[in-house]
């Protein structure tokens, strides 16, 4: 007696697709976008981890999400309801339904005005109040229904309910129905019935759909066939031209709806007793009330309806239920489009499962149909799709990491591939294979190097390192050493990946964060540097107090400047045997892979950074949220252009000093 409940909250995307600008979407992000633009509190939402998902403003990450969250991406071409529930049921469309921007060509036009007896008005792209507004006098004067399109695949018909009676407009639309096939098969042919007066006209509750069938079989097809049952309500069964469902519900509003799902899940609706198999319903308003009329506030008080219903409807969920909360497209409300817009959606599987990695499930719209299908049959989805309940790797994990607060903006956090679980496995082989964790590690930057006679108790290849990544870089040899130093053992890290290389932050920092969890307390951290202030020469050595963020921050704000070396540890550098060319000064972590130009040199320096490199930042950060003590090293290996095998060959030639200053460290820590 198993239960999945599928809402669907009609246009709520979480972000522009890659190919989001070919559909005029590029800037769209309905809830980013909207939690920027109106204060939202969203806590029960929060609590599943919807924030968890993308950052948004007011609905911050939750520590320990109850549901697992997820992100996920359509296969389909274009951005249409249909299209985008037809995909959540495993059926992709690889080709875009037809649009008209001018309006339908004659012999459609023609052809359904011969069917009805009549002319028609409009035939053209229009928000749809706004052309009842424009010809819904002209209408209720002549009888001849209002025809429009928009962006999306459909052909709507708009009538007055005193002059078109409803049975009649949706006789209409059958009409249209029927002549819309071949190259001219929209998605939908859609009833607009309206009231009121010229300047007062309201489009009442009666709206209906008349969808293609889907070509192929839908995971609805599939459970019916299996004899479960499968309730739609609201619009869910004319999107699917009524194919795989065992009973329809009609219903009107978001609150009507929402009720109706409270109320069914306890078991208190007179309609139908739902004790088993799939309740699929769409909350509409986001896109029919909301998102096309660009109703900011509508948009967030709806979410604020569905978060404050959440409660009772997780605490109707048995044992064997299943809640999934998703989307099929977004409909930016913030911006000048009133259409729909190409966008991811977001996933909330509840409960979570008990195998589920703390991480952001990444995935396709079919997955949740598969994971319906899965739950409710026990058996693998023969459709497009893979169950999000099997957790399947190859679909993707995205975790998040956090970025270092500033006094400019607060704590935030980027998508990475790699999270503290990969930390902690990675730690956990350490201790296994090597032993006891030394106290203090060293980080070497490309082809620097240390004069050290100490012999080494163990070499490992980055490789041999659960999920650590290895350096495609000349002069990182990709290889972890402890060394049997005289003061005690030591971990020698020589080289490091950099994100230039195609890797994230997550997987650069990886190595100091597995050493961190490990037990590592003290880390030593070195980069081969450009010389931006004009005192310094190749071969000084400075000693870095804070790292101007150039990878990762929000243009908006400005790169944000990281606490690195403790002010402690710099004083314990003024007594050094070889002089340190600089204390405490400011470092620039730049992309790369290509070195600065003197212009860049010229900006970086009224930035106030006296060195430049492709790293130290993702340490730094690190370093940071594990709170452990890190002293941070550049070394000069050149002054204005640079080219690697020279910069090489400097750092060959800085090993001595360099040598001298990590043995002092080593000696006041050890």
């Amino acid at each position: 007696m198993r239960r999945f409940i599928f809402l669907m909250l009609d246009g709520v995307g979480v972000g522009a697709l890659p190919d989001a600008d070919k559909y005029g979407d590029k800037d769209s992000d309905t809830l980013g976008n909207l939690c920027r633009t109106i204060p939202l509190n969203l806590p029960h939402l929060e609590t599943l981890g919807m924030g968890n998902i993308v950052p948004l403003a007011g609905v911050p990450p939750a520590d320990q999400p109850l549901a697992f969250p997820g992100r996920l991406m359509p296969l389909s071409a274009g951005k249409d309801t249909t299209v985008g529930h037809w995909e959540h049921m495993g059926l992709v469309t690889l080709d875009p339904f037809p649009t008209y921007p001018q309006g339908f060509p004659p012999e459609i036009i023609e052809a359904f005005e011969k069917r009805i007896g009549r002319g028609v008005l409009g035939n053209k792209p229009a928000s749809g109040t706004a052309i009842i507004e424009e010809l819904g006098e002209i209408h209720l004067a002549t009888g001849e229904p209002i025809v429009y399109t928009s962006a999306d695949s459909v052909f709507q018909i708009a009538a007055h309910v005193e002059v078109v009676p409803l049975e009649q407009l949706y006789h209409w639309c059958e009409i249209a129905r029927e002549l819309l096939v071949g190259p001219h098969a929209v998605a939908r042919v859609i009833a607009r019935p309206f009231t009121g007066k010229p300047g007062q006209f309201v489009r009442t509750k009666d709206r209906r759909d008349f969808s293609l069938a889907p070509p192929q079989l839908t995971y609805l097809d599939l459970l019916k066939q299996a004899g479960m049952a499968v309730l739609a309500l609201g619009k869910v069964a004319e999107i699917f031209g009524g194919r795989g469902i065992t009973r329809n519900i009609k219903v009107g509003s978001n609150e009507e709806n929402l009720n109706l799902v409270r109320d069914l899940l306890w078991g208190h609706s007179s309609q139908f007793a739902f004790t088993e198999g799939l309740l699929f319903t769409n909350l509409v308003d986001f896109d029919m009330l909301w998102g096309h009329r660009n109703d900011v506030e509508g948009f967030a008080r709806g979410l604020q309806a569905v978060d404050n219903a959440l409660p009772d409807i997780l605490e109707a969920l048995g044992p064997e239920d299943m809640l999934l909360i998703t989307a099929d497209h977004g409909v930016d409300p913030t911006t000048p489009s009133t259409d729909h817009s190409r966008e991811y959606v977001p996933v909330l599987l509840y409960p979570r499962p008990n195998e589920a990695p703390s991480a952001v499930y990444e995935g396709y719209f079919s997955d949740t149909g598969a994971a319906a299908y899965h739950w409710l049959t026990g058996n693998c989805p023969p459709l497009n799709g893979r169950s999000i309940l099997t957790l399947d790797p190859p679909r993707g994990f995205r975790r998040y990491t956090p970025v270092m607060p500033s006094p400019a903006r607060p704590r935030e956090w980027i998508p990475c591939r790699l999270g503290r679980e990969e930390a902690a496995q990675a730690a956990d082989w350490l201790a296994a294979t090597v032993g006891k964790a030394p106290k203090l590690a060293v980080i070497l930057g490309s082809g620097l190097g240390l004069r050290w006679n100490h012999s080494a108790l163990t070499e490992i290849c980055y490789e041999a390192i659960p999920h650590w990544r290895s350096p495609r870089v000349k002069g990182h040899p990709g290889r972890l050493k402890v060394i049997r130093h005289a003061r005690g053992p030591v971990v020698l890290l020589q080289g490091r990946i950099h994100e230039y290389e195609g890797y994230d932050l997550s997987e650069a920092q990886l190595p100091l964060r597995s050493l961190a969890l490990w037990g590592v307390r003290h880390f030593v951290v070195t980069s081969a540097a450009g010389a931006v202030a004009p005192n310094l020469r190749a071969g000084d050595i400075v000693a870095v107090g804070q790292v101007l963020d150039l990878k990762h921050f929000d243009p908006e704000l400005g790169p944000t400047l990281i606490p690195a070396t403790s002010p402690a540890a710099l004083r314990s550098l003024e007594s050094l045997p070889v002089p340190v060319a600089k204390i405490g000064c400011i470092h620039a972590a730049v992309p790369g892979p290509q070195y600065e130009t003197p212009a860049e040199l010229a900006v970086l320096a009224q930035l106030g950074a006296a060195t430049v490199s492709m790293s130290l930042d993702a340490e730094a950060l690190a370093a940071a949220d594990h709170q452990v003590e890190a002293v941070f090293v550049a070394v000069i290996t050149n002054a204005g252009k640079g080219q690697h095998e020279a910069v090489l060959a400097q750092a060959a030639r800085a090993t001595p000093e360099l040598t001298q200053v990590v043995d002092h460290l080593i000696a006041g820590i050890l």
